[in-house]
């Protein structure tokens, strides 16, 4: 149980770093030999599509799964990049992970994927992504079950085919599964044909990078979703690995190189630009509209963004409301929309947009830890800002675990 004598806490936004048990354990031996080449880790390093991947991490710090209970910025920032610190156990132990919660005062945890969020979308092998979707949750099932009823896995879905991923859907509800992990990006699927270009009245043309993820060919997902009533964590990736054009992060991070940064800047850019992306991408197509009783979580990508891209939808259906919306008509006023559908909006500890605009954010937003990441924030972070900025007792509950426990039903009382 959790030290915390506070407020009930649900953190939305805790990551694994996933041991190499899942290829090794939990894949199918049928699909072993190709899973090497498909996508595949070993010593550290992951193969995809038969290459080498581009290393999610530039130094030898695995800044996915650095961070442990104490650490501060200053230390993070003073490690030595040219020395491995280690990762922290609780990265991938049950045990170890609940440890950590009870010292933070966390109560529960949603838990999402590293490497099954910046790679597996990536991977090009239908069959194999089927078997390593199901090798990952079979694990995080597991994970689940050892972690006395406070850790909440998402499931990974295979979503290189839209049916395959509905198939694996229906699998983890049957298994227990509250919620998946969704990243928004284009994806490689079969069959699927560009959708017309309002503009132009006709097909716009081929993404070699795919289709978006609210394109029709993943309209049965998103139904599926809402019926079964899973929540879906909508959580951007790095995507500084992935090809351009699948999400921002490599152009982002290309970008950068040529200027001479000497630093990543994806991390601080990339997550809001996906989501940001999303939430305007959904108001043009009339997402939430079509799937009201949809339960969705914006994750890892900060609250700011939301109300910004909000009212740029707005201003540009407004502008154009015949050439957006053709022949199926959506909301001008997406605002209203997620006003009234079922969103969470993830925040951090050090995010201060939340409490500033709390007649918005003080029923939709839940604070995310990002734990094991080196920007890891904490619940005592979390109610230093809510004291800062005055916040009621009410909605400090509701935002540090309230809200999110009644979006993912978890058994809290």
């Amino acid at each position: 149980m959790a030290s915390n004598h506070g407020p009930l806490v649900v953190d939305v936004d805790s990551h694994v770093s996933e041991p190499p048990a899942i290829w090794s354990e939990y894949l199918d031996p049928e699909v072993t030999e190709a899973a090497r080449r498909v996508f595949w880790l070993e010593d550290g390093a992951v193969m995809l599509n038969g290459v080498p991947a581009t290393p999610l991490n530039r130094s030898r710090i695995n800044r996915q799964a650095v961070w442990r209970p104490g650490m501060t910025l200053e230390q993070i920032g003073g490690l030595d990049p040219s020395v491995d610190p280690g990762v922290n156990p609780g990265a991938a132990d049950p045990a170890s992970r609940l440890a950590d919660m009870d010292k933070l005062g966390i109560d529960h945890q949603i838990v999402l994927p590293t490497l099954f969020s910046e790679y597996f979308p990536c991977a090009e092998d239908v069959t194999v992504a089927v078997a390593l979707a199901r090798a990952y949750n079979d694990w995080a099932n597991d994970l689940a079950a050892s972690g006395d009823g406070r850790l909440h896995p998402a499931a990974v879905l295979p979503t290189q085919d839209p049916e395959a991923a509905v198939a694996e859907l229906e699998r983890v509800a049957g298994l227990g599964f509250r919620s998946v992990a969704l990243r928004p990006m284009f994806y490689r699927v079969p069959d699927a044909t560009p959708e017309l270009n309002p503009l132009l009245g006709q097909p716009g043309p081929v993404n070699p990078n795919g289709v978006y993820i609210d394109h029709a060919a993943f309209r049965p997902l998103w139904q599926r979703i809402e019926e079964l009533g899973l929540v879906a964590c909508v959580h951007p990736s790095l995507g500084i690995t992935n090809r351009e054009a699948t999400s921002e992060g490599s152009y982002v991070e290309r970008v950068s190189a040529k200027l001479g940064i000497g630093h990543t800047v994806a991390e601080p850019v990339a997550y809001l630009q996906d989501n940001a992306m999303f939430v305007v991408v959904a108001a043009f197509h009339g997402l939430l509209e079509d799937y009201p009783r949809l339960r969705l979580a914006l994750l890892h990508s900060g609250a700011a963004m939301v109300l910004l891209a909000l009212e740029k939808a707005e201003t540009y259906l407004w502008l154009a409301p015949s050439t957006m919306v053709g022949d199926n008509p959506v909301s001008l006023e997406p605002e209203e929309v997620f006003r009234r559908s079922r969103v969470l909006v993830g925040f951090d500890g050090w995010e201060s947009s939340v409490l500033r605009l709390p007649d918005f954010f003080a029923t939709r937003g839940a604070w995310g830890s990002r734990y094991p990441n080196h920007d890891t924030s904490t619940p005592a972070e979390a109610l230093a800002l809510c004291e800062q900025y005055e916040v009621g007792p009410e909605t400090v509950e509701r935002l540090l675990g309230r809200n999110a426990a009644d979006l993912f039903g978890l058994p809290v009382g």
